[in-house]
């Protein structure tokens, strides 16, 4: 029979290959933990493997399986899909026969499934990719109606290997993160950080969305010099851009809108033009190539912001990208924790469900004035621990200005003065 022969074609052609992951981060030309790898190689896999999907979106019924899963989520489908392709590789088989498999025999298809997770496991496999290939698989065999009724078992799934020994970063590692980032990486770092953005706020999976000056109601711009009216000034997340589908918003501590403030002013003196629909975090101009095709794009692609925050990390330091918006919510947690912000509060500001994101959506995105100026209030007693590097940096300026003060002649000590009342006067006319 057709579904015995395919069965033993299945389970006669697996061969070893790189996990997704590893070839989805191919084009930094680092792995999870910041191992370098041959861009060369790693480059032509990915463009191997782009044109496998490319050429099965072909297929009719894996085309509207596709744009089915797409319109919850693009960047699911075409993870699923790839998972799919190397799937298929492995068995020397294709996605359409899988399915005939599944409608003919259905002990067959689930013990292949099952044995597919036997053969990974041996090959050590994280966990949690194994559950995210077995989804991917029962999701193209629903698409027939094919339902897998056994439980397939997956050793410690809850696990996270690669993920054991990260921890976030103390004060002074984000003040090298930060005293080393140029201006855009800076930028990035501080919104991530400081005001817990995912990377996928800043610039989509495709570039064709992101955070915009719109929406940062407290920027203004004057004579070509951008500023905020109130601090810490406010940041939306449309709907669009979030995760969970609902609108939200967070704030940026002090250092934060000092790097972004200094980004959007260097690009203003640039001669950009910036109004309410320019991207805040935009592509570097002066590259007009290696875009990917991308080049009439006004947003980076999320890759992209990975990439540029990973290669500031590298290689001192081999966090992914992520471990700055578990700073942010780690540093709020402890501000919980010593009563500075309700729960409620660091709830919403992460963009998680919660009663505050309840209250906000059932009401369009309209929130009482007094909430609004306390959630304001609670995340300004938070700051000292969202910059922490201030603090590392604060006692030996406040050294070196006591020492050169002890040391000055009276013309150093005048000259010291007018800077000062200077610096003074200035801080006056911003507020």
């Amino acid at each position: 029979m057709y579904y015995i022969d395919t069965v033993k074609k299945l389970n006669s052609n697996i061969v070893a290959k790189v996990p997704d992951e590893d070839c989805l981060r191919k084009a930094s030309g680092q792995s999870d933990m910041g191992n370098t790898i041959d861009k060369t190689t790693s480059t032509t896999t990915a463009k191997k493997r782009e044109n496998k999907v490319r050429k099965l979106l072909a297929n009719t019924e894996v085309k509207r399986w596709y744009d089915n899963l797409a319109r919850g989520s693009p960047i699911t489908a075409e993870s699923r899909t790839r998972r799919l392709v190397k799937f298929c590789e492995e068995h020397n088989t294709t996605p359409m026969e899988l399915a005939e498999l599944g409608i003919k025999d259905l002990k067959a298809v689930t013990d292949l499934l099952q044995d597919h997770i036997t053969w990974m496991e041996l090959k050590h496999y994280a966990p949690q990719y194994i559950e995210a290939t077995m989804t991917a698989l029962k999701s193209w065999l629903r698409h027939f109606d094919i339902l897998i009724v056994r439980r397939l078992k997956i050793t410690d799934a809850d696990s996270t290997p690669t993920l054991e020994n990260e921890r976030v970063p103390n004060g002074k590692e984000m003040a090298e993160i930060l005293f080393r980032a140029p201006l855009r990486e800076g930028a990035v770092i501080s919104l991530m950080a400081k005001s817990g953005l995912r990377p996928e706020v800043l610039g989509n999976h495709n570039g064709t969305d992101g955070l915009m000056i719109k929406d940062l109601p407290d920027l203004e711009i004057i004579n070509g010099v951008t500023r905020f009216l109130h601090t810490p000034p406010k940041v939306i997340v449309r709907r669009t851009l979030s995760k969970a589908r609902h609108q939200y918003f967070t704030f940026l501590s002090n250092v934060g809108s000092e790097r972004l403030l200094a980004y959007l002013n260097d690009r203003m003196a640039k001669g950009e033009i910036l109004n309410s629909e320019s991207a805040v975090i935009a592509p570097n101009r002066d590259y007009k190539y290696g875009r990917q095709g991308k080049e009439g794009n006004k947003f980076l692609l999320t890759v992209r912001i990975s990439n540029i925050v990973r290669n500031t990390f590298r290689p001192r330091f081999t966090w992914r990208p992520y471990v700055l918006r578990s700073y942010f919510d780690t540093q709020l947690l402890l501000a919980e924790a010593r009563g500075k912000i309700a729960h409620d509060f660091r709830v919403f500001f992460m963009g998680h469900k919660g009663s505050i994101e309840a209250k906000y959506t059932t009401n369009k995105g309209i929130l009482s004035e007094e909430l609004v100026k306390e959630m304001q209030d609670a995340f300004k007693r938070s700051e000292e621990l969202l910059d922490m590097e201030s603090q590392v940096k604060a006692p030996q300026q406040k050294e070196d200005l006591q020492s050169m003060i002890a040391n000055a002649d009276p013309q150093m000590l005048q000259e010291i003065l007018v800077m000062l009342i200077s610096a003074i006067k200035s801080k006056s006319s911003v507020k």
